[in-house]
């Protein structure tokens, strides 16, 4: 659509005087893209932090006449349109870029400073700023944000109540249908309204849940190892999977250490250790305990074995030679070997 942000912009400030048009540029960042506070603002002028607000807010007031005059409407108009194809709400940085690749001048510098400008002076669109369970966004009207609060309710009382702590893509496909069923919306506008929130996270598995389970929002070392020894499907060294962490963690500036990692390890029962600074998952069958008490307990609960039989049940569990399992099996305080063969343990 031909429209042009930066023009309409620059239009509207040529019609304030000097100081509204500096009070505008500071708190939309409309020269730099760095908003400035009232205060900041303030200082800079010598005047209060309220004087400041009544200029803006006087600014604003007489831009929205203007607005329904020249190109700005149009601007407005192409915003609500697009929010109402998308369920009437759009989080702000998902609605800048999409509007970049509808406008004439997508590559107008600080392009999202000028669109929310424009949008504030409007008056037309209610703005929800950012908070600790929601990411800023935009909407048509308070019926459609009561939609999406909705739905995001229930997709987390639904989401808490299953037993795994990631949703397949799979379960995704049948958890929206069972949530967009009654309130009557397309896919594309539910996945939209579920972007507004935070209690919800895709990790770097491409794993969806809520942003509250580990899984699929991991936040310390040890959720960390959890995620990529559980993607890996197999124990690994230690020091690959403060690799592997590095890797796939996108916080380039947090660096898991594989001392750091190897000790975090050894805290948590979730981790067992198979081999010399080789780690698995409790939760993939594997016990902790030394080498001849693993063979204790797999003799326990599959009753007398072969040393082959043995060996090979031993090491699905633990990274062993062969000489290990065969010189603990010679110990005849706890095994004992039957006339045939093979070996149980000893009774007490």
């Amino acid at each position: 659509m031909n429209v042009k942000v930066s023009k309409i912009v620059s239009d509207l400030l040529a019609a304030l005087d000097q100081r509204q048009r500096e009070v505008l540029e500071g708190r939309f960042g409309l020269k730099d893209g760095q908003t400035k506070t009232l205060a900041e603002i303030g200082d800079s002028k010598g005047i209060t932090r309220e004087r400041v607000r009544q200029i803006e807010a006087g600014a604003l007031n007489d831009l929205n006449k203007l607005l329904q005059k020249n190109e700005g409407k149009a601007f407005v108009e192409l915003v609500k349109a697009h929010l109402k194809n998308v369920g009437g709400i759009r989080r702000e940085s998902l609605l800048f870029a999409d509007l970049k690749t509808m406008v004439a001048d997508p590559n107008t510098a600080n392009f999202g400073n000028k669109a929310r400008f424009l949008l504030e002076a409007s008056k037309d669109l209610t703005f929800v700023p950012e908070d600790e369970n929601v990411y800023s966004y935009w909407a048509l009207n308070k019926a459609d944000q009561k939609k999406a609060v909705g739905l995001v309710a229930k997709l987390v009382k639904f989401m808490k109540g299953k037993k795994s702590q990631v949703v397949s893509h799979a379960d995704v496909d049948s958890l929206f249908s069972e949530a967009i069923k009654p309130h009557n919306l397309k896919d594309l506008v539910a996945l939209n309204y579920i972007s507004t929130s935070k209690e919800f996270h895709v990790n770097e598995y491409g794993d969806f849940g809520l942003a509250q389970w580990p899984e699929v929002n991991p936040r310390t070392v040890r959720d960390w190892a959890h995620l990529v020894l559980k993607k890996n499907e197999k124990p690994l060294h230690f020091q690959d999977i403060a690799k592997m962490i590095n890797k796939v963690r996108k916080n380039s500036e947090k660096v898991a250490h594989p001392q750091t990692v190897h000790n975090e390890l050894i805290k948590d029962n979730r981790f067992v250790l198979v081999g010399r600074g080789m780690y698995g998952l409790q939760e993939f069958g594997l016990m902790p305990g030394t080498a001849r008490e693993v063979m204790a307990r797999i003799l326990k609960q599959n009753g007398p074995l072969t040393p082959k039989e043995l060996l090979n049940l031993v090491l699905k569990e633990r990274l062993l030679k062969k000489n290990t399992v065969m010189i603990n099996l010679q110990n005849r305080k706890h095994f004992r070997r039957l006339d045939d063969g093979r070996y149980t343990v000893k009774s007490v």
